[in-house]
Parts: C-alpha cells; structure tokens; sequence
C-alpha cells in the first residue's frame, strides 16, 4: 500500500509536467525593454478601496536579483485587486521601461504553482484510497491522457493539421490506453472499446452536422479569434470547434458503454439462460436510467463552465430570450451540449447490443472465469 502511495503521489507531480514544458520562465524577457519577473512581497504599504469601492493596495516586492519594486494595484494591468496580497508571497510583476532610465512595476499575477501541485497531489491521494489499485491505475490512464493531449493533439494542432481527425484519432488512442488501464484487457474492455469508437464517430458527424446547421463559424471568443489570425498554420476555426466537441464527449463515453458492459455480464453470470435478446431489453432498462442521469450531467457541467457568459447574458435586460439564444457564444454551447450527449445517448444501446450478442455467446466456462477474475 505505501508503495502504491508513493507511486501515485509522484504521478500527482507529474500531472503539472505538460504545463512546465510549455511555460516560459517568469523572469524572462518580453521585449527588450518590457520584461516580466517573479518577486516576494516583503511589505504591505496601503490599503484602500478606491472611489469605486475597489480594493486596492499598495507593495513593495523584490526580485531574484535584488531588485526592489513599488506597485499599485490600482494602475496595475489588471483592474483592481484581484488577490489578497501578505507578506512573503510571490507574485509576478510586470516591468515597463518608461524610457527615462527609471521602471514602473505593475501586478500581473500571483504565483500559483505550489498550489497546482498540492491539489493534484490531495486528488491523487483520495482516487488512490477510495479506488485502490482501480483507483491507482486510472491515474496512470490520465496521466497517458495529459501526455497524449501535450505532447501529440496540440502540436498537431498548431502545425496545422487537421483538428477533426486529430480529435478522433487521438479519442479513440485515449480510449483504448484508459480502458485497458482502468478495466483490464477482458471481454468488456474490448466490446466498451468498439462502442465508444463507434461513439467518437457519431460526435464526429452530430457535431459536424449542428455546427453546419447553427451556422457557426467557430470565432465567438476573443481567444479563437487570436489563435485564427494571429498563430500561423491553424485550421480552420471550425474544425478547432469540432475537435472540441468531439475531445469533450470521448471523456465521458467510456462511462456509460462499461456500466452497461458489467450491467449485461452480470445479468448473464447471473442468469445463464438468458438470451441475446432478453440480456439486452434488460440491460436498455438500466441504460436508460443511466442516459437520464448523464444527460442532466452534461448540462449542468456545460452550463457551469459558461455561468459568466450567461449571467451577463441575463443580466442585461434590454436583451430578449431569442436574441440571447440567437448569440453565437451561446449557440456554439448549446450544439457542444446537444452534439455530444446524441453520441452518448446512442452508445448506450450499442454497447448493450454488441454485449448482449457477446455474452450471449459465452459459456459457462466464460462465465466462471468472469465473476472469479473479472469482476472486482
């Protein structure tokens, strides 16, 4: 267990890995007059809110060299304070040359790696106690994940390449890693395998199809704008909003093609004399209970990752409920949301058919072997 442990704490480490290799040094120069440095707050001058009731406050900070810097926030990059600042803390100040021999300092951000680290150690640490060496295991499989999306779907990206076929490729390798990973290499694993590329496929084309439906052109945001016009060599945004839709539902299709998998398996160890057909109607009573749930799921995550959007959206009441719907920003998150659970919704009775024809077929030999090493 304490070899299990230490295992999976150094995993924890090495999920901030792909961030590091990507990140430049903090300390490192912007432009030849404009750099940007990481500094330790050593005092707390001021503090105020300002006419607008903004919490502002004035520090002194100083950096790896010595160097010692004055701020306010108040004329800082970002507007206000965001951070409740104490002495001892490491920040990451921003330094323009004024052109007269003399620097002024402005907050940029705080320094939050520690604190990455910790989080993915406290996960690491509760997926590991709670689901053991299933538990150790599908940690290895994220890790692959990072590692696949780092190190292969990004750069593929950014060289141009086709995102679409990227995101399905890359789904379906995920896919095969996690599975074998966290489920072993049995019979479910490979009928849950064949379902879910089935499924990557079907977000492949409902996604493809609302998007050409909803007239998207994949620029809603100020950050697919930059990545189109100002990075070379990236597709078109379209397919960066395909990829995406296709990337979000391959996270989630594994889940429902092994619940049914194990749900038919063991109605069939159950019940040997169980049909093909009978294993699957019986299998679809608990599918649907499944899609239901997960259907609710998906709303609420995709609802909860654009609430600032929406919020502004509903707060402006000059804005009507078809216009608000009509927005782009919003259209873009409902065809996410509808694309994705259409390939999921139809997973769940082509798993349930491609186990039911599976196990149907199974021996009683087979089933031993299932419920004594298979099933955990």
């Amino acid at each position: 267990m304490l070899k299990h442990l230490l295992l999976t704490l150094s995993l924890a480490v090495l999920l901030c890995i792909p961030a590091a290799a990507f990140a430049q040094p903090a300390d490192a120069d912007v432009t030849a007059s404009n750099r940007e440095v990481t500094a330790t707050v050593m005092n707390v001058v001021r503090e105020a809110p300002d006419e607008n009731g903004v919490p502002q406050m004035t520090f002194t900070a100083v950096g790896p060299d010595g160097e010692t810097f004055t701020v306010d926030t108040g004329n800082s990059l970002s507007t206000g304070l965001r951070f409740e600042l104490n002495k001892g803390e490491r920040v990451i100040l921003q330094i323009i040359d004024n052109g007269d021999g003399t620097n002024t300092a402005y907050l940029s951000d705080v320094v939050r790696l520690k604190g990455i680290i910790l989080i993915a150690i406290i996960f690491a640490a509760i997926t590991m106690l709670v689901g053991r060496r299933r538990g150790f295991l599908a940690l290895i499989g994220f890790v692959a994940t990072l590692g696949i999306l780092f190190w292969f779907v990004f750069p593929a990206m950014l060289a141009g390449n086709n995102p679409v076929l990227i995101a399905v490729v890359a789904g379906i390798i995920m896919l095969a890693v996690n599975l074998s990973l966290a489920h072993g290499f049995t019979r479910n694993t490979a009928v849950a395998f064949a379902s879910c590329s089935f499924g990557v496929i079907l977000a492949w084309l409902f996604s493809a199809l609302f998007v050409y439906i909803a007239r998207l052109s994949g620029l809603s945001d100020e950050q697919s704008v930059f990545l189109y016009w100002q990075i070379g060599g990236v597709s078109v945004p379209q397919g960066l909003l395909l990829a995406g839709i296709i990337l979000g539902a391959t996270g989630v299709l594994d889940d429902v093609a092994i619940t049914q998998c194990e749900t038919i398996a063991e109605l069939k160890a159950a019940d040997p004399k169980l049909g093909g057909r009978q294993l699957f109607v019986r299998g679809m009573r608990v599918g649907r209970h499944h899609i239901a749930s997960t259907v609710n799921t998906l709303v609420l995550a995709y609802a909860g990752a654009s609430l600032p959007l929406f919020l502004i959206f509903m707060a402006d009441h000059s804005i009507s409920l078809w216009r608000f719907l009509n927005t782009e920003m919003v259209a873009e998150e409902i065809v996410r949301t509808l694309g994705g659970t259409c390939a999921l919704v139809l997973t769940v009775p082509v798993a349930s058919l491609l186990a039911a024809w599976v196990w149907s077929k199974a021996k009683k030999e087979s089933l031993h072997g299932f419920t004594a090493h298979e099933h955990e």
